[in-house]
């Protein structure tokens, strides 16, 4: 992101600059109306932009058509609905119209498919229609489908807002070991910091529209830690478990 302002009427996200290197997850925190989700849509080209530029490898992808930027950024929205009668095999299908039209069934698109569907634990599901599907298997959908799209970098808006406690810290493991493997990097939206702190580097504090931190939780101590997230969360404090030496989030 190199000095990116976007929005509607008037802007929303103003001079974001931050990079995200290959195998990193980063977390954009924020509180609501700070712009998170508008900032997801402006670096996938959902947004209009009114400045600045948003790069994949140097390219920036802006000026591309929306099939070409689709091979290069891949965004998982927070509420997709799912239509009864499509099978989850067909909405994996789905995430390579980029490559290989609406609803393509080549080889690479078949091994996309069976390697995202095995990555999320759904290859038992492939068959199934969505509809008999829960709000969190339907979410591993989703996720498993922008996988299979094969761009290098992922932009999920609040992926674990439909899983539970256990599937939450499921879903994020698993993100890390598919990111550790090469070849991509992740942005996500959350609104647990705790959760942030966890699984993701850097950690990216918006507020109002723009960057006002950027964090990496192994580098800092909890103190660094709980006096940049107070800009955000005035009363949280930051400690270090000393069993696990997990970081732990607590408000006042």
């Amino acid at each position: 992101m190199k000095d990116l302002t976007a929005g509607y009427q008037t802007p929303v996200v103003k001079n974001v600059s931050f990079e995200i290197k290959e195998g990193q997850l980063a977390a954009i925190l924020g509180p609501n109306g700070a712009g998170k989700s508008t900032l997801l849509n402006a670096m996938s080209g959902g947004v209009r932009k009114t400045s600045g530029r948003v790069l994949v490898n140097g390219q920036d992808c802006m000026p591309l058509s929306p099939k070409q930027r689709a091979r290069r950024l891949a965004l998982v929205r927070q509420q997709i609905p799912l239509l009864p009668g499509v099978r989850v095999r067909e909405v994996l299908e789905m995430g390579r119209y980029a490559w290989d039209g609406p609803l393509g069934t080549g080889p690479e698109t078949r091994r996309a498919v069976a390697e995202a569907a095995r990555a999320f634990g759904l290859d038992a599901l492939l068959n199934i229609d969505c509809a008999a599907l829960s709000q969190g298997q339907r979410q591993l959908v989703h996720l498993a489908r922008a996988m299979a799209q094969s761009a290098p970098v992922l932009l999920l808006d609040e992926p674990g807002s439909a899983l539970d406690f256990s599937n939450t810290h499921r879903l994020f493991r698993l993100l890390g070991e598919q990111l550790a493997q090469g070849g991509r990097c992740a942005a996500a939206v959350l609104h647990d910091p705790a959760l942030a702190l966890r699984y993701c580097s850097p950690v990216l504090l918006l507020k109002e529209g723009r960057l006002v931190e950027r964090l990496e939780p192994v580098t800092c101590t909890p103190a660094r830690l709980e006096q940049a997230l107070c800009l955000l969360y005035p009363g949280i404090r930051v400690k270090e478990d000393k069993e696990t030496g997990h970081l732990l989030c607590t408000i006042e």
